[in-house]
């Protein structure tokens, strides 16, 4: 494609093959700027919060686009950076119009009169670039329903001076990366169908451009669960089987082409038709984050369109488990459940929310009886804010993350006497453990405490390689007690926990929230991620704070109760969700 005509070439496949992941005979497709053609109008529509540099990398790659970037309206929408964000975008790409956006209520937006960032058009040479900046952090679901309604009301609506209106519009997350001709690929897939609804991209690792991490999607009804497999009954299912047996696997380093139908994409990179969305609406506006992109295009294959995933199409991200948190588990449950009640006639209704509910909340007492109290609290929250209905942002999601060694000194864990325990429930866990202990080690030393540290005791399971077992610290001179326990429940509950009665460690350090230990004594839980191993969340626990947790628990449980016996399916009002 010549990217300054405005003409697009692509090739054409019959939908029998799309549906069947197979090539047809190719069939020539001009969109061009000649009479009766012309490119699509696109609105590209992107949300960010405090990714300054990962912005610059995606606006680079729009930029280059072998789509014409002439007939692309960028709207990206600043969810309340705190980063230098607005600063950045002003600066570097110079967009001619930034609109403020102080709602406290993402579907009920008030756009101020734009103002601009100085003369000339922008710099991505772009036909419109505008920053709409919110005063709130409304998450990825609002900031895309932020977006929409900019969409419809300047660029489709009594607004719009001298653009076309869209025909597409594109959403691409802020931390993704785009080849050249990804943009090409779906409008050419968009244009040979006009029940093609939403098309999507196949994702590839950011950090292994060989190896694709996700392609199709398929919801699961019964389950409430979305899989790169369709269930046995699904109406994709056998066309599924026999595109694996092509290509080997929906993942991995293989080869990829073609189109498949699929049940959702995701909105890392997603190309949606504009008169679609006019009819089915924008996103749920109770979700903050997770679910809200499968929402939507469920309700695109429910007003009659197809949603289609194209695999030539792509969009380099990181894996959406390397982004897991609890508090992220909580919208993705929460989020669902009520994704279901859309779905679902009212007798499975019922069913379906008192068994989530009730899964929620025994995980919450799971986690309370092994040293993840925060965690606990969140999963009980999953339950509690759907039987109340209170949408949006998480507003507790755990301790302020603090400096890790700085904490433990905080808490009084390392004074000689003291004792710091390890859980080690997964492979990784001793090693995680040794560089914690050489980090405290240093501390120690810096402040001439060489030999007056805590005691520590790595707490192991007996299927966890352990290799530096006995070894002692190069600056204590100590070695680290290991205590071996088993999965059967009397190893753990019972045996394994004599000696830590008469002599509790101060803190217990749990990596990733990850602890299959009922460890019952002990004043401190360090919660540690992994992706940042230099913080820590720290949050008292023992007798009290856990008879607390159960004061809450319960009222919980029974409101779970009584909502899923009054509940029926969800009707949205409005064209929000």
């Amino acid at each position: 494609m010549n990217r300054g005509s405005g003409t697009i070439s692509g090739t054409h496949h019959n939908a029998a093959a799309a549906a069947s992941g197979e090539r047809a005979a190719p069939v020539r497709v001009e969109v061009g700027d000649g009479p009766g053609l012309r490119a699509p109008s696109i609105a590209v529509l992107m949300v960010t919060w405090n990714r300054k540099g990962p912005l610059n990398q995606i606006l680079g790659s729009l930029a280059r686009q072998t789509y014409p970037v002439s007939r692309l309206d960028l709207v990206v929408v600043d969810n309340a950076s705190t980063d230098g964000t607005l600063e950045a975008l002003a600066e570097r790409w110079r967009p001619e119009r930034i609109v403020e956006n102080p709602t406290r209520a993402a579907h009920e937006p008030e756009f101020s009169a734009p103002r601009g960032t100085g003369p000339g058009p922008n710099l991505g040479g772009f036909r419109s670039f505008t920053v709409v900046r919110n005063h709130v952090n409304f998450g990825g679901c609002g900031g895309f329903n932020t977006a929409f309604a900019y969409a419809d009301r300047v660029l489709d609506g009594a607004d719009r001076t001298g653009i076309d209106r869209p025909d597409y519009v594109w959403l691409v997350d802020d931390d993704a990366d785009l080849p050249p001709d990804a943009l090409e690929r779906l409008v050419e897939t968009a244009e040979r169908d006009a029940s093609v609804g939403i098309v999507g991209s196949r994702t590839v690792d950011m950090a292994d451009r060989e190896t694709t991490i996700e392609t199709t999607i398929y919801f699961d009804h019964e389950r409430g669960l979305m899989s790169d497999e369709p269930g046995a009954e699904h109406r994709l299912a056998a066309s599924h089987r026999e595109w694996i047996a092509k290509v080997g696997a929906t993942k991995g380093r293989r080869s990829y082409s073609g189109l498949r139908d699929v049940d959702v994409v995701s909105a890392c990179s997603l190309l949606a038709r504009w008169s679609g969305v006019k009819k089915v609406g924008f996103w749920d506006y109770r979700y903050f984050i997770y679910c809200d992109d499968a929402d939507w295009c469920l309700r695109f294959a429910k007003a009659g369109y197809r949603v289609v995933l194209n695999l030539d199409a792509l969009v380099y991200h990181t894996p959406w488990h390397h982004k897991l948190t609890p508090a992220r588990a909580y919208y993705a449950q929460r989020n669902m459940l009520w994704l279901l009640q859309k779905l679902l006639p009212a007798g499975e209704v019922k069913r379906v929310t008192l068994r989530r509910l009730g899964g929620a909340l025994k995980d919450g007492l799971h986690a309370a009886l092994h040293r993840r109290l925060f965690h606990a609290e969140i999963y009980r929250r999953t339950a509690a804010d759907v039987t109340s209905t209170r949408w949006g942002k998480l507003d507790n999601d755990g301790p302020a993350p603090e400096d890790v060694v700085p904490g433990l000194e905080r808490i009084g864990a390392l004074r000689a006497g003291r004792t710091i325990a390890v859980m080690c429930g997964r492979h990784e866990s001793p090693r995680w453990a040794d560089e914690l202990r050489a980090k405290v080690s240093q501390r120690l030393a810096e402040l001439g405490r060489d030999e007056s540290g805590p005691d520590w005791v790595y707490i192991i399971r007996n299927d966890i390689p352990d290799p530096t077992a006995g070894l002692r610290d190069e600056v204590t001179g100590k070695v680290a007690e290991r205590v071996v326990y088993s999965f059967r429940k009397r190893s753990k509950m019972l045996r394994r926990q004599v000696g830590f009665f008469f002599s509790p460690p101060t803190a217990v350090v749990v990596f990733d929230q990850s602890n299959d230990f009922p460890l019952y004594r002990g004043a401190w839980n360090v919660h540690i991620d992994r992706r940042q191993p230099g913080k820590a969340q720290i949050e008292r626990d023992g007798l009290g704070p856990r008879l607390a947790y159960a004061a809450r628990w319960l009222p919980t449980a029974v409101s779970s109760v009584l909502y899923a016996w009054r509940v029926g399916p969800y009707v949205p009002k409005g064209r929000y969700g």
